[in-house]
């Protein structure tokens, strides 16, 4: 088991996982999420989601066989039961690891959640950016603001944008969400002395897709994911990248960014070859698997 409770460190870790349609197995008011619940379309049950739940703890313990991971940010959580159930019914309860949570309009219900160790992050400041459109209807970003180690600030952004079957409508409302992450973004790196800044989560598009240009144009937010192989999604046999991690940063050093294609988390695709991550469902059909998107994760150096 890992050694908890270490104040100063050399390593800072973050770990970016869009984990497909985590509800819970009740109706929550308003929202489109019938198909979830018990006896819904789905048959999804208590024993298919907590299946799901230790699937993802055992990601974020393979993400570092050393230490914890200090930041991990969540896509596609309905609510705060999904993450006390992660939080208290797995693995991960032995690693004491605490939660913050947007609750959006999104019309399914679906948010975008932080985990943090407490013994390496200390939060400060938590603020949901609902995004400004009419009858709007998709994810708040959240912004937290913590210590690190060394007492720095670290502003992080989770971020899940609409899904690429918007079409044109779809990708112009990611552009203006984007502005308005720019402009954010932008505001913090004024007022800090040494800015740390990573956004992280489910972009729903390639890293040069318009909106990841306007986030990385002048480099002030690298896109660490770039490069990586083989992708985070698989869709009709080509590997895309739509999960990215974007950073700025001072006082911390980048070291690598790589894709967590762990076994447990692919099977063979008998279609197109070689391997697909191992989805909870495809259509409406089980497939007893954790996420149809694959995990990121970077690892930074404390400047002392």
């Amino acid at each position: 088991m890992y050694a908890c409770g270490v104040k100063a460190q050399d390593v800072f870790t973050v770990l970016s996982y869009n984990i497909e349609n985590a509800f819970d197995t009740l109706h929550d008011e308003g929202k489109d999420d019938l198909e979830f619940c018990e006896g819904g379309e789905r048959k999804w049950s208590q024993t298919r989601l907590m299946n799901k739940l230790k699937g993802v703890s055992k990601v974020i313990a393979a993400a570092d066989e050393k230490r914890p991971v200090d930041l991990i940010g969540l896509c596609e959580v309905e609510n705060d039961t999904v993450m006390q159930y992660l939080l208290r019914r797995t693995p991960l309860s032995q690693l004491g690891y605490r939660y913050i949570l947007t609750n959006s309009k999104d019309e399914r219900g679906i948010d975008v959640a932080l985990l943090y160790s407490p013994f390496t992050f200390h939060p400060i400041e938590t603020q949901p950016i609902r995004p400004r459109i009419k009858k709007q209807t998709t994810r708040d970003i959240l912004h937290v603001a913590g210590t690190i180690a060394g007492g720095d600030t670290l502003d992080v952004y989770v971020i899940h944008l609409p899904s690429k079957r918007g079409g044109a409508e779809g990708q112009k409302l990611s552009m203006n969400i984007c502005q308005q992450l720019q402009a954010h973004t932008d505001s913090v790196r004024a007022i800090r002395q040494h800015p740390n800044l990573i956004v992280m989560g489910d972009f729903n598009a390639e890293t040069n897709a318009p909106q990841l240009k306007l986030l990385t144009r002048s480099h002030h937010l690298i896109d660490r994911t770039a490069k990586l192989q083989p992708g985070t999604y698989k869709y009709q046999g080509e590997w895309s990248i739509l999960d990215h991690i974007l950073t700025h940063t001072t006082t911390l050093s980048h070291q690598q960014t790589r894709i967590l294609s762990l076994p447990f988390l692919t099977e063979p695709d008998p279609t197109h070859g070689n391997v697909k991550p191992h989805r909870t469902y495809l259509g409406p059909v089980y497939q007893g698997g954790i996420s149809d998107h694959l995990p990121v994760v970077s690892v930074f150096q404390l400047k002392k």
